[in-house]
């Protein structure tokens, strides 16, 4: 497992550079501005890109044929990714959360900090078996509808946060509690549906 993840941390070794780049500027652009959405939308963008830029370079080089035929095992190799997108959320969520104190978000609320990295986790659950079922290409087209979709209720439920008006918002910690089992159940259903495609697909 730890030598499936360092090859594809080394696959990707040159976008890498790129995604923490891009961590760095959006949350520095969330403490400035104190607008959480900008750290929220990057972080959610880069959880899911990573698995699939590393599944892109297994596909081009016809990786995942050698692998199944060497008698790994199916759920290893799902698994995997899945450890590979939370690596990458654990990162971004530690990027995020400097800039969230920075900003004093957690003055409106600890659940503007614990919403953007469970929707990381619920995007990423989305995501993997989509492109464990239709490989990389036709996965990226239904990653960028997700996650525009993703920040789109993101945004709205923000403001519905927000509304003096609304008793939920007071219920800071069990909103969070909330989101958090949410985003467990989502990635153990997706984790089980992806060994299911893995498993059934045809290479």
């Amino acid at each position: 497992m730890f030598g499936l993840i360092l090859k594809d941390f080394y696959n990707i070794r040159k976008q890498a550079v790129w995604y923490a780049a891009m961590i760095v500027l959006f949350c520095v652009l969330t403490a400035a501005v104190r607008n959480v959405a900008y750290g929220m939308s990057m972080a959610v963008l880069v959880s899911v890109s990573v698995p699939l830029t590393a599944t892109a370079y297994e596909e081009k080089d016809g990786w995942q044929k050698f692998v199944i035929a060497s008698g790994m095992d199916t759920r290893t190799i799902v698994i995997e990714k899945y450890l590979l997108g939370l690596l990458v959320s654990l990162v971004g969520a530690a990027a995020y959360l400097i800039a969230f104190l920075i900003s004093e978000g957690y003055v409106s609320g600890w659940i503007y900090f614990v919403a953007p990295v469970c929707l990381q986790c619920v995007a990423l659950s989305v995501v993997l078996p989509l492109v464990f079922k239709f490989g990389v290409e036709k996965a990226r087209t239904y990653m960028i509808i997700i996650v525009v979709a993703f920040m789109v209720i993101a945004v709205g439920l923000m403001g519905l946060w927000k509304s003096d008006i609304n008793p939920i918002a007071k219920r800071d910690w069990i909103l969070s509690l909330s989101f958090s089992a949410v985003a467990a159940v989502a990635l153990l259903l997706s984790l089980y549906l992806s060994i299911k495609i893995y498993r059934h697909k045809e290479f």
